[in-house]
Order: C-alpha cells, then structure tokens, then sequence
C-alpha cells in the first residue's frame, strides 16, 4: 500500500480533472476516504485543538503502524465519543508519531481542514468539490 502522500502527490501531479479522478478512485481504500471525509465532511469533526501538535517523527521516516489501525485510532478523538479531550490529544500525537512524516503533516491538514494550503499549496488540488465528484455520497 502506498503511503497517502504518496497518493496525493500523484494526483496532484496530473493536469487533467478526469485522470485526477481516475487516480484517485485507483487508490481509494477505507482510509483514503475516511482521511477525504474527515477534510470535507462538516459532521465529522475532531475534538482537538487547531494546528500541529509538538510530535517526534517515526525513526527514519518508518511507521510502526498501519493504516487501518491509525485511522481508527484518529476516529475515536470525534466530539462526542467517550474519552476525554487530554485523551484524544495524547492518542492523536501517538498517531502521529507512529507514521511517516509526510503523511502526519497531511493528517494535521484532513484534520483542520487545510489540506489544500499544505506546504506552499502542494496539495492545492485535493479539493472538495474534486472529492465529490469522484466519490459521489461520500461526503
């Protein structure tokens, strides 16, 4: 499996609207999406502060954990589950430092929503309306 900045670089790399849909929909996995939802989806809304938090990055860049584990991991900080908000930031930094560097910056910018400004605009094309064409309910 690809690391999601991975994804996002290759979509972003295509010119045409169409191949950015293409791309993605090659790549769509339960935590792509989830990740997409939690950028675009107004109710679904973390309960943790804006920004990124102070975190050490996974030795060499290596993460310890897989995917579907983090993005559960990420769900369960949501406003209105049962932990509470000092819980959700220590479980979201362990998130953090289990994964790639690339892909905790990103997971910052899903999270507050500004995935599009991300590293001088590097992932300006991952946009909502780019989402929702391609996963049509999704949001």
């Amino acid at each position: 499996m690809k690391y999601i900045h991975e994804i996002l670089e290759e979509v972003c790399k295509l010119d045409d609207r169409d191949d950015r849909i293409k791309c993605l929909k090659e790549n769509s996995s339960i935590e792509l999406n989830t990740l997409l939802q939690l950028c675009y989806k107004e109710s679904l809304v973390l309960d943790l502060p804006k920004g990124k938090p102070p975190f050490t990055e996974a030795a060499n860049g290596i993460p310890r954990v897989p995917w579907p584990k983090v993005v559960r991991d990420v769900v369960l900080c949501r406003k209105g589950d049962h932990m509470t908000r000092v819980k959700k930031e220590k479980k979201f930094i362990e998130v953090l430092e289990s994964i790639h560097g690339e892909d905790a910056a990103i997971l910052c910018a899903f999270k507050d929503g500004t995935i599009t400004n991300l590293q001088n605009k590097k992932y300006r094309k991952i946009t909502k309306s780019l989402v929702e064409a391609t996963f049509p309910g999704l949001l």
